[in-house]
């Protein structure tokens, strides 16, 4: 994972481009139960398109809305309102949400527009990203606090990916543990597997769902039963990825 000045930017025309025109959609994935294959909900991900309707890459993106904090908000809430009404009506709804959309703002939790979008606690999960810094994991708790307390579920998304760290008052915070796909070449490293397998175990015994993503072959999610790992995610399941556009 890259930090997001590291990564390519658009250009300033381009941006406002998309946010004066809604130039936005998502692709909703579905994430399945490990054992049945049942979908229990969808994971929303953002896209982002020019005026001939060719894509443009997420990170570079917000990569360019990290340079304006104000429009950053601005993006992510016209993005997760539509994510929210064009999801599948079934089952939960993943959304990822930027800790620096959410902190930007001077409005106190109650006020923030962000959580007065949040408003379906019962179907909601928002996804934490993983973190490359102290700053990030302070912003990350703080927002897993605030969704805490109004009872929205909250998911800790990459943990293990390549370039993060691993905040532990995170993880007890979080209801949901998402493991990057990373684990599934890790695993094959004695060290790793007692890893993961330690976390897994950490997961059972405080009642805390696990997601295994990256799943792309029958292999893959033979390795996902193995381990007991609640529910997976992964290219395997494309023919059922939802693609729609604003």
């Amino acid at each position: 994972m890259l930090h997001h000045a590291e990564q390519a930017h658009i250009n300033t025309d381009t941006l406002l481009d998309i946010i004066e025109h809604q130039r936005i959609g998502a692709e909703f994935q579905p994430i399945k139960h490990t054992d049945t294959l049942a979908t229990i909900g969808h994971e929303a991900l953002a896209r982002f398109y020019q005026r001939n309707g060719q894509p443009i890459p997420p990170q570079a993106v917000f990569a360019t809305l990290h340079d304006s904090p104000v429009t950053l908000v601005q993006a992510e809430l016209m993005s997760k309102r539509w994510q929210i009404d064009s999801a599948p009506q079934d089952g939960l709804l993943f959304l990822n949400l930027d800790p620096d959309a959410f902190t930007v703002s001077s409005a106190t939790p109650d006020q923030h527009p962000m959580l007065r979008l949040l408003g379906q606690p019962d179907r909601i999960v928002v996804e934490i990203i993983e973190n490359a810094s102290i700053q990030d994991a302070d912003r990350s708790m703080w927002l897993a606090e605030c969704l805490a307390a109004r009872g929205i579920l909250t998911a800790l998304d990459d943990i293990g990916g390549i370039g993060t760290m691993l905040s532990l008052p995170i993880l007890c915070n979080v209801d949901i543990f998402k493991f990057d796909r990373h684990w599934l070449q890790a695993i094959y490293q004695p060290a790793q597997r007692r890893m993961l397998k330690m976390l897994l175990s950490y997961a059972r015994e405080e009642n805390k769902k696990t997601v295994l993503e990256g799943i792309e072959t029958v292999d893959d999610l033979a390795i996902a039963r193995e381990l007991n790992v609640d529910y997976v995610q992964g290219y395997l399941f494309r023919p059922e990825f939802i693609n729609k556009q604003a």
